[in-house]
């Protein structure tokens, strides 16, 4: 009796650049950028570094895949928007505090993308070399001149005093307390992130000035 074949399944590029992004997305939030070697990451989706580098052409190459077309295409205020959430269509604009509570469960529900972004923002720190360095410095401007292209329904107090446009001190600091609260989320002992948040949101949109805008 013949021994019984595997088929192969072959998997489209779309496929596999999926697969090499959720291997390496929990590689890099474990040993970091710098210490990442691609063979460790072929290995991870079982093809060689030749296909590998197939996919991504280069050792930043597979950074940019892991930023710019992973971590920050994802739980953004598009995302909320096309959720659907009543607070996210609400004909006068979205609630900040509730898109702010769906990103922190969003982030969640996904540590190695947490633990990804906290790894390169500390190892590019310091270091003007690294590849990420200056998609972590300029990070504040880029996402504020992302988040300005939505409308945001804002309690009548904010919109006297500037509306949108003075809010930035604010979102900073609420996306401040969110990187401290992640950092919070992987020690001892085990907390919820939500739960963390949850007290932050009270401090950062008290009411009753936010009371029905979250």
């Amino acid at each position: 009796m013949s021994p019984t074949s595997t088929k192969r399944v072959r998997l489209t590029a779309e496929q596999r650049r999926e697969q090499i992004v959720e291997a390496a997305t929990a590689l890099v939030a474990r040993k970091g950028f710098n210490g990442l070697a691609l063979q460790e990451v072929a290995d991870a989706v079982g093809i060689t570094q030749a296909g590998l580098l197939h996919y991504i052409g280069t050792k930043d190459g597979l950074l940019t895949l892991l930023l710019s077309d992973r971590y920050d295409r994802q739980g953004t205020p598009q995302d909320f928007l096309d959720s659907g959430d009543p607070a996210a269509t609400h004909p006068e604009g979205m609630s900040l505090p509730t898109y702010l509570r769906y990103l922190v469960a969003y982030n969640e529900a996904r540590p190695a993308l947490m633990g990804l972004y906290m790894t390169l923002g500390a190892e590019c720190a310091n270091d003007p070399d690294h590849p990420a360095y200056t998609h972590f410095i300029d990070r504040p401007d880029a996402v504020w001149d992302y988040y300005s292209q939505f409308t945001w329904r804002l309690p009548p107090e904010v919109e006297a005093a500037g509306g949108w446009a003075g809010m930035r001190p604010l979102v900073e600091l609420a996306l401040q307390a969110m990187d401290g609260a992640q950092t919070r989320f992987f020690r001892r002992p085990t907390v919820s992130l939500a739960g963390l948040w949850a007290r932050w949101e009270a401090v950062l949109f008290p009411s009753p000035v936010w009371d029905g805008y979250r």
